[in-house]
């Protein structure tokens, strides 16, 4: 069952729980709450995600706690326990797959802190009792990447895929979308999968094996991030292979925006990171003043590709300061309209 399944039937379900879930005592201060954040690594992405949060903890007169996992589940674990430690208000992840952090995080629910998931998604038995879930639908970014590249191949060829880490929910989701369209593509062929871990030297070594093995079969690659697009180009770059291989990718980073404008990448999702942490931690701020918020927030990317990438590019980066500052503003909006995405 894909995530966006799993949490709505969570939220059916939601009320019988809520009576069930020990209340935890009010803050001191309810206008100032305290709100943990971890994540699982100071990925491009989530660089750009802190910022956005930051900037939605100022607006509303909290303060943001941050910590990095650097990829390491014991060290998340550790952190999130540290929060309960700290008796903070509301934690805010973007876990790794790991049992270890689950166990942290069902730790905090028993501690009567309230935890809102985000970016990517925890275990099953975890995901049912968080308050809220914050992220991208990755089942459609896969898609939307496999069907550029597919188009772009003339629905022929041979193609690799660069995975996220195997196993977390962002790989599993857009390695789902991939495959639905490829399925579908008899005369498209994958020659290769593996997990590059959202890495961009990880992903040029990857591509580098890839080139040597396939050779002229090789004419795609997909890629389930833009940091793995960044590192596979410039494997291809390297055996002057840009623009006869063609690579897709997804996040919409600044680099990948870049790529995209100069057409060494044929498209990209964008995953707002400022406004999808931004969203995040006010989810956690309104659920500590006992304002309503979403069970399932899910985020459907706008595709970005030669056609449409600049205007998206001046907004988050030409003119960020003017989008941070808005951003309080459009993450309300955003909320009450259920248009999480919109921008």
């Amino acid at each position: 069952m894909k995530l966006s399944d799993r949490l709505r039937c969570a939220a059916g379900c939601a009320a019988v729980l809520a009576a069930t879930i020990a209340a935890r005592p009010a803050s001191a201060d309810q206008a100032h709450p305290v709100i943990g954040f971890t994540v699982y690594d100071m990925t491009s992405f989530i660089f750009l995600g802190k910022e956005g949060a930051q900037a939605i903890a100022d607006a509303d007169g909290a303060k943001l706690v941050w910590a990095s996992a650097q990829s390491d589940p014991a060290k998340q674990a550790a952190q999130l326990r540290q929060f309960i430690d700290q008796k903070v208000d509301a934690i805010v992840v973007a876990p790794l797959a790991s049992p270890a952090v689950d166990a942290a995080i069902q730790a905090a629910k028993a501690a009567g802190i309230p935890v809102i998931v985000t970016n990517l998604a925890a275990g099953d038995l975890v995901m049912k009792d968080i308050v809220a879930y914050v992220g991208p639908d990755d089942v459609k970014a896969g898609e939307s990447e496999a069907i550029h590249v597919v188009d772009a191949l003339g629905h022929k060829g041979g193609l690799v895929v660069l995975q996220g880490p195997l196993g977390g929910s962002g790989e599993l989701d857009r390695s789902r979308g991939i495959r639905n369209i490829l399925a579908k593509e008899p005369d498209v062929h994958v020659l290769g999968m593996a997990s590059a871990n959202w890495r961009r030297t990880e992903a040029y070594t990857l591509t580098q094996t890839f080139i040597t093995r396939f050779g002229d079969k090789l004419n795609a690659v997909i890629c389930e991030n833009d940091d793995m697009a960044i590192g596979a180009i410039q494997a291809l770059r390297e055996k002057n292979l840009v623009g006869k291989v063609v690579v897709a990718g997804t996040d919409g980073i600044k680099e990948g925006m870049r790529n995209v404008h100069a057409g060494t990448q044929i498209e990209t999702n964008l995953q707002d990171a400022m406004l999808e942490l931004g969203l995040a931690l006010q989810v956690a701020v309104d659920k500590v003043q006992a304002r309503p918020v979403p069970k399932l927030a899910m985020l459907v990317m706008p595709q970005l590709t030669k056609d449409n990438v600049q205007h998206y590019y001046d907004q988050m980066f030409v003119n960020l300061e003017q989008f941070k500052t808005g951003l309080p503003g459009l993450v309300k909006k955003n909320l009450a309209s259920g248009t999480y995405a919109e921008q």
